[in-house]
């Protein structure tokens, strides 16, 4: 019969993936390079334009005839401006994680035990080269797969755990390298590790297209910090060896380590070594402030793309309760549609009538100050949920909840539905404390009026947001309880000045201005600018916050909403400006009004009111 062989390469082989691996190399060699390149059985292509496509394309074809290889018509993709390769989103202007990865990071749950520790940080390894100083991040989740260290989740881990959870859902995106672009290298280095980024400078703007960080070792532990400074030039420049070897690259670092060891006659052996490497390559070191070091000189490099969030459908009403899709439930409505029915044939139904414009069923009603009539749209019973869900969205109380949707809207048994499902929400379950009942006076405020006396305070510092935000400055008028809110970077006295000027040029200067005792309020820069506008600056009791408790009382509220709005916490940013508008239209518990009414005369239009 004679020996048999398989014709086609089979699965399971130990062997398999190195020999076809070495079969790929030779079919090939020599066209791989800057437009083709692969990775077992994926050959990628680029070109810059059809036409070179095409003959790249026909090169590769015949390479491929000619070792009797076939292609999967199923598994080609052709004239893609992007594709997913080997876990990355690749396009003209970089490459990121693809969403499947990302997904796969961000849904990971909080590890348990040491071996989903490792899981977690095996799976991490691979976008490293895309996160900054990705080993001092991580470093509190290390420590954990040391041996005899004993499982113990610390609030570092989490915050470890959480911050690089972030990073990556962010996608961060690194651009392509341009061979006739300028290289620069900047490194980094601090006491549990060092860190480098390599770049390209294009018009006058530079974008990372690599990251490297590794964690220092316990004897590099003991180093001066001029020698770590050293080690993490050698060691990006070893690590981008590649990349740099043959290039004039420049150099952006504190020069010290450099021109020190290099002044010296008698030199560390170890050092000797690294500066002899660094002679091979053809470097110009060029000096950096310290002010500018390399976490926020990323924060600038990267900022084209650290911004993920669509902020356009922030304020988007719900479709479902337009003019006409309310038209078209009605009329299907078992009981709406008979009164509509009747009032179409000159019948008298009490309190109903259709709309003359919009053709909706409406009801008369009283208002609750019994001096006028208001017309109410009447809601099928298949909105009512979608209604209600609307009106909810800022996560406010029965009270509130119910006052958006009585302001255009009405159903039989509305406020028993409205709090039925406001005592059932998950997310206020989860994020609200048990509420207290309280009675409360309203404060006469006499000689005041709005805009006259604010109170300003900060709370933080939160988790960054997508703005590289982590601090919320609020500022509150006593006698309308409208807020303001500003996300702050910082909050320096100059930080504060500038937003406070940005409110004083909306809605005019106050004559008191209320703070707590930090020293942020208390500076010599803040005391002089509010003193050139003669705005009295008073200060409430130290280590007693119930005495700027209007203030109080709405960070909790504020709180309680991001937190039941927010699926990850650095969207708090985003969801701010959607509170803002809701709790400035709410009916205030004391003043009877929704604080913008007072503050300006009406209240503001809410996507539960864009329709109409």
């Amino acid at each position: 019969m004679g020996n048999f062989q398989p014709t086609r390469l089979p699965f399971g082989s130990k062997n398999s993936t190195s020999y076809f691996h070495t079969l790929i190399s030779k079919c090939l060699n020599g066209i791989t390079g800057k437009n083709v390149q692969f990775f077992l059985d994926d050959i990628i292509i680029a070109a810059d334009s059809l036409c070179e496509l095409k003959v790249t394309l026909q090169t590769v074809f015949d390479r491929l005839t000619k070792f009797n290889l076939t292609l999967d018509p199923a598994k080609l993709q052709l004239c893609k401006p992007e594709i997913t390769y080997l876990g990355f989103d690749l396009n003209a202007n970089g490459f990121s994680p693809s969403e499947q990865n990302v997904n796969k990071v961000t849904n990971f749950p909080r590890p348990k035990n040491l071996k989903q520790v490792q899981m977690f940080l095996g799976m991490l390894n691979y976008f490293r080269g895309l996160i900054y100083d990705y080993a001092g991040i991580v470093e509190p989740l290390v420590k954990l797969t040391k041996k005899n260290t004993p499982f113990v989740w610390s609030v570092e881990c989490e915050n470890a755990f959480n911050t690089v959870q972030e990073i990556i859902l962010k996608k961060p995106t690194l651009k392509n390298f341009d061979p006739n672009l300028p290289i620069s290298l900047i490194t980094d280095a601090s006491k549990i590790a060092i860190c480098g980024i390599l770049l390209q400078k294009k018009d006058n703007v530079y974008y990372p297209l690599e990251f490297f960080s590794r964690k220092l070792t316990p004897a590099e532990y003991k180093y001066p910090s001029i020698r770590r400074e050293l080690l993490a030039i050698y060691a990006s420049v070893r690590h981008f060896h590649d990349q740099l070897l043959g290039e004039n690259f420049e150099l952006l670092t504190d020069a010290k380590p450099l021109t020190e060891y290099q002044s010296l006659d008698k030199k560390p052996e170890i050092v000797a070594r690294w500066l002899l490497y660094l002679g091979t390559f053809s470097l110009t070191p060029t000096h950096i402030p310290g002010s500018l070091n390399p976490a926020d000189f990323l924060s600038r490099v990267v900022e084209e793309n650290s911004l993920n969030v669509n902020n356009i459908t922030l304020f988007q009403p719900n479709d479902k309760l337009s003019m006409q899709n309310i038209s078209i439930e009605q009329k299907q409505d078992a009981i709406l549609s008979k009164i509509m029915n009747d009032l179409s044939v000159n019948k008298q139904c009490k309190q109903y009538f259709l709309d003359v414009n919009s053709g909706l069923l409406m009801i008369k009603n009283a208002h609750k100050n019994k001096k006028k009539i208001v017309n109410r749209i009447v809601i099928p019973k298949s909105l009512i949920k979608v209604c209600i869900e609307t009106a909810h969205a800022p996560h406010f109380g029965v009270r509130k909840t119910f006052e958006f949707i009585r302001h255009k809207y009405q159903w039989k048994g509305m406020y028993l539905d409205t709090k039925n499902f406001c005592e059932h929400c998950e997310k206020c379950l989860e994020n609200k404390p048990k509420a207290k009942l309280t009675q409360t006076q309203m404060i006469p405020k006499r000689n005041l009026a709005p805009g006259q006396c604010i109170a300003i305070d900060v709370v933080g510092k939160l988790p960054r947001s997508t703005d590289n935000k982590n601090f919320i400055l609020t500022i509150i008028d006593h006698y309308s309880r409208y807020l303001e809110a500003y996300p702050l970077q910082n909050i320096t006295s100059r930080t504060i000045i500038n937003c406070l000027n940005k409110y004083f040029a909306n809605f005019g200067l106050p004559k008191f201005l209320i703070t707590d005792n930090a020293t942020n309020f208390i500076s010599n820069e803040m005391v002089e600018f509010l003193d050139r506008l003669n705005i009295q600056h008073r200060k409430s009791s130290i280590y007693y916050p119930m005495a700027n408790g209007l203030l109080e009382r709405a960070h909790r509220t504020m709180k309680e909403s991001l937190a039941s709005m927010c699926e990850s916490t650095f969207q708090w940013s985003e969801k701010l400006l959607f509170f803002k508008l809701y709790y400035n239209n709410s009916i205030h518990s004391v003043t009877k009004f929704a604080p913008a009414e007072i503050f300006f005369g009406r209240k503001q239009n809410l996507p539960l009111d864009s329709f109409f």
